[in-house]
């Protein structure tokens, strides 16, 4: 059970957009992380933010979740703020489960990083082995765009300032 109500955060929410985390922090006594993941959450889903409707998360709903995270390259901030859960915390436990093989009947395939330093030609590697390559490639692409994405705004940022 959450420990804030909605209409408590709806509030935080909303005077973020003038005041700052920090600030808002203080005022209420709650981390500015939090008030910025609540931001986020109502930036995304408006006056429709925190209801929290599919309670209690079939397995299905997560790995649906964990793959849009995946396909989108999406942070678990962002994936769980656009799925509208009550924490990250609770997609980084999932995603855990998941990246462990807990969460589904065959472990996820993973590439070795020495196995890329040692690159193989492509037409000497079999079916399996490019499409676990690809995935990696994706990934690490995914992860580059993102820390790419976040400088930038940390820059801009700094500018604004």
């Amino acid at each position: 059970m959450s420990t804030y109500s909605r209409e408590f955060k709806l509030e935080v929410a909303t005077q973020a957009n003038t005041k700052g985390s920090r600030l808002l922090s203080k005022q209420f006594n709650v981390s500015s992380r939090q008030i910025r993941y609540w931001c986020l959450v109502f930036r995304l889903h408006g006056e429709h933010a925190f209801l929290h409707k599919r309670k209690p998360y079939t397995k299905e709903a997560r790995l649906e979740m964990i793959r849009s995270m995946k396909r989108e390259g999406w942070s678990l901030t962002y994936t769980s703020a656009f799925f509208d859960l009550s924490s990250p915390g609770m997609l980084s436990e999932w995603f855990s489960a998941y990246n462990s093989g807990k969460l589904t009947h065959s472990k996820p395939t993973r590439v070795n990083m020495s196995k890329s330093a040692k690159a193989k030609n492509s037409k000497e590697m079999n079916e399996k082995e490019l499409r676990e390559e690809l995935e990696y490639l994706r990934a690490e692409n995914a992860v580059l765009k993102k820390w790419n994405a976040l400088a930038q705004e940390k820059q801009t940022t700094k500018k604004q300032k």
